[in-house]
């Protein structure tokens, strides 16, 4: 029970008179889960959609603004808060991720197969699914027979008060439960099979899905392809983490100097400076 500080009585979580559903360890694990993440705040603007995405070598997100040349026209750069690190220009930048993404773009056959692959999987789970679903009608039919017999008894007074109710809140949510893994199994899933025949082609040519996606889809499309650690040093995009899925070309990329793929990084920590603006700086750790 959550306590309120009053006076010299400090406030808090104790544990109450009423016999606990679940341990504490399982709720505290269950109220981290809930929590909502902190979420860095970044503009939407369609002219630079890396922005609080892509991130510096020392480890800050970049951020992104336009300047204005002799010509009175208006230049995008991505740019780090630390001075003397990153000032990229935004047209170098895309056209840098657009040739990653191009490299990225998976053969025809690699897609025919993936698409094979699929159809036998959601094929397996169709089967599944129907088992599952025949199994917990049976289960239904078996526990809502043991409710009406408890009933029976009771008003046949066979069974104390005491031990019907215990038996038929038992068994009452053992139905909730029941109908509802039947509501979950029972949902028609021809969409999704849809949706594949449809769009598993695209995987051909990921330049046009970035392309043609909106400024968000494009933040969500890179954040899970590089598991938010797609940086930039020295003129060339770096990861230590990428989907297996689209690793087929890395040495092109590497030779290409538009993406460098560097598992080693994972044995570096991002030291965070106390003061803001300040460098960070990444230091080596054992394994």
């Amino acid at each position: 029970m959550k306590v309120e500080p009053y006076k010299e009585h400090p406030g808090g979580l104790f544990p109450g008179i009423h016999e606990p559903i679940i341990d504490i360890t399982t709720w505290q694990l269950v109220q981290r889960k809930m929590e909502k993440p902190i979420v860095s705040r970044s503009i939407l603007d369609d002219q630079l959609p890396l922005r609080g995405v892509l991130k510096c070598h020392c480890g800050n997100f970049l951020t992104g603004a336009p300047s204005r040349g002799k010509s009175g026209k208006y230049f995008y750069y991505y740019k780090c808060r630390c001075p003397k690190h990153n000032n990229i220009s935004a047209i170098k930048a895309h056209q840098q991720l657009l040739e990653v993404f191009n490299l990225m773009s998976l053969s025809d056959k690699l897609v025919a197969d993936i698409k094979n692959g699929c159809e036998k999987a959601m094929e397996k789970e169709l089967k599944n699914r129907k088992l599952k679903l025949k199994n917990k009608k049976e289960e239904l039919v078996d526990v809502e027979s043991k409710l009406f017999a408890l009933e029976e008894k009771w008003l046949t007074n066979e069974i104390s008060r005491d031990t019907y109710n215990r038996w038929h809140n038992n068994y009452s949510y053992s139905v909730l439960n029941i109908k509802g893994a039947i509501e979950r199994l029972s949902v028609d899933t021809s969409d999704i099979y849809e949706l594949l025949q449809k769009n598993i082609k695209l995987l051909t040519d990921i330049p046009y899905v970035y392309d043609n996606s909106t400024t968000l889809q494009k933040r969500e499309f890179v954040t899970m392809v590089f598991d938010t650690n797609l940086y930039y040093e020295e003129g060339v995009y770096r990861t230590p983490t990428m989907m297996n899925l689209f690793k087929c070309n890395l040495l092109k990329m590497k030779e290409k100097e538009c993406l460098f793929f560097e598992e080693k990084r994972d044995n570096f920590t991002i030291i965070p400076s106390s003061g803001v603006g300040e460098n960070r700086t990444p230091v080596q750790t054992s394994n």
